[in-house]
C-alpha cells in the first residue's frame, strides 16, 4: 500500500506531509527550499517519492473561489510535477489553510521565528489531512 504525499507549495519553501500506508492519518515531512525554477523545484521533489502513489497539491485560491496570480503558478507546477513524477495529482482547495496553522501555533505559545519554521510543514499536513478526511468520510 503507497502513501499520498501532500505538498504546500510557495515560491520560497515547499512544506512536505506524508500519509501513513493506509491513508488515515497526515504527519509532517520535511521542508524544503524551492529551486530556481519550477523544474528544479519538481526534481527536489522527486527525490522524496519513495513508497508514494498520489500526490495532493494544495491550491491557493483566492476566499471567491477565483485562480489568483498565485493559482496560475501553482496549476504550472502541477502539470511539471505530474508528468515528471507520473504519478496521479490532485489540487485541493487549500483556502486559509495558513490561517489555521498560525492560529493553532500561536495557541501553542510557539514563538514567531519557530512558527515560520513550521508553518509550511504543518500547511501540508492540514491539507493532505482534510483531503484524508475527505477520501475517507465522503462530501
Amino acid at each position: 500500500m503507497g502513501r499520498i504525499l501532500g505538498i504546500d507549495f510557495g515560491m520560497k519553501r515547499i512544506g512536505l506531509a506524508l500519509s501513513d500506508p493506509s491513508k488515515i492519518i497526515a504527519s509532517p515531512l520535511k521542508s524544503l527550499q524551492a529551486g530556481k525554477s519550477l523544474e528544479q523545484t519538481a526534481d527536489l521533489i522527486l527525490l522524496e517519492l519513495t513508497g508514494v502513489e498520489s500526490i495532493v497539491l494544495g491550491l491557493p485560491l483566492l476566499l471567491s473561489g477565483k485562480d489568483s496570480e498565485t493559482t496560475e503558478t501553482v496549476r504550472k507546477f502541477a502539470a511539471i510535477l505530474e508528468a515528471k513524477s507520473q504519478l496521479p495529482l490532485i489540487l485541493w482547495d487549500e483556502r486559509l489553510t495558513t490561517t489555521q496553522v498560525e492560529k493553532i501555533l500561536k495557541e501553542g505559545n510557539m514563538r514567531r521565528k519557530k512558527r515560520a519554521q513550521h508553518l509550511d510543514t504543518m500547511s501540508a499536513t492540514l491539507i493532505l489531512q482534510s483531503y484524508l478526511d475527505r477520501m475517507h468520510h465522503g462530501s
